[in-house]
């Protein structure tokens, strides 16, 4: 009786088939975060920065990736078939926008956001944030501001705060920072429509001081220049604050 091994002689390894069998499958989402990312610095290492690098990622079945992307979507990304990949400025009424993009073998180009690939119940592309909870995240971000303006005022007080309603004296943790004549929630309107976000695509982090946090860093450093360029304030005591709490 033959033995196994001369009977598997000259063929692939277990190993090399299923090494094989990954070259099939559309790369993971883990993956190309990691490409997105690499190849989204490159392009902003210039300055200005490039509106377009080509992708050379041998190991990444981009077929694959854009057959999985939701029908219609996946065949008129694909077209005629793949020639190169790109990482590119979106056409788009908004700045900076990067997105892969497809080289087709006519010569013809298509975006695709990758996440659309990925709309399943292991990933949380799609999910939505509950708007309360980004609220606290957005307040959470920019609160180091709030306590510099009234550290600020205490200083230039001598340590007592008057309150800008009454005129009465506060003591420090009876005095509230209100955002005033632009209430808060009218600020994070002005900032959503401006990076065309919508309260529930923040995503979110637990924080063991606020709840929550953004998750997005860049997001959230954008949020606080944003608001220490047009945030502008007044003291109010603390029963006012409770009659006001969308200020």
């Amino acid at each position: 009786m033959p033995s196994a091994l001369k009977a598997r002689r000259g063929r692939p390894s277990v190993a090399e088939m299923r090494a094989d069998l990954e070259r099939l499958r559309k790369p993971t989402a883990r993956m190309l975060e990691i490409v997105f990312d690499k190849y989204y610095r490159a392009c902003h290492a210039t300055n200005p920065p490039q509106k377009e690098i080509e992708i050379n990622e041998a190991n990444i079945n981009w077929k694959a990736l854009v057959m999985s992307l939701p029908p219609p979507q996946n065949k008129s990304v694909l077209g005629a078939g793949i020639r190169k990949m790109f990482l590119a400025e979106a056409e788009c009424v908004y700045h900076g926008v990067y997105r892969f993009h497809v080289q087709r073998l006519d010569g013809s180009r298509a975006m695709f956001d990758f996440r659309d690939a990925f709309d399943d119940s292991y990933h949380n592309y799609k999910d939505k944030s509950f708007v309360h909870d980004v609220e606290l995240a957005l307040r959470a971000g920019v609160l180091p501001q709030l306590i510099q303006y009234k550290e600020m005022l205490a200083k230039d007080n001598q340590m007592e705060l008057v309150c800008h309603v009454s005129g009465i004296a506060l003591p420090w943790e009876r005095a509230v920072v209100q955002h005033f004549p632009v209430t808060f929630m009218q600020l994070v309107d002005m900032f959503l429509n401006e990076n065309q976000l919508k309260m529930d695509q923040i995503k979110l982090d637990f924080d063991e001081d606020h709840g929550y946090r953004v998750k997005d860093q860049d997001l959230l450093d954008k949020w606080r220049i944003f608001h220490r360029s047009q945030a502008h304030y007044r003291i109010i005591s603390t029963d006012e604050a409770t009659d006001q709490p969308h200020l």
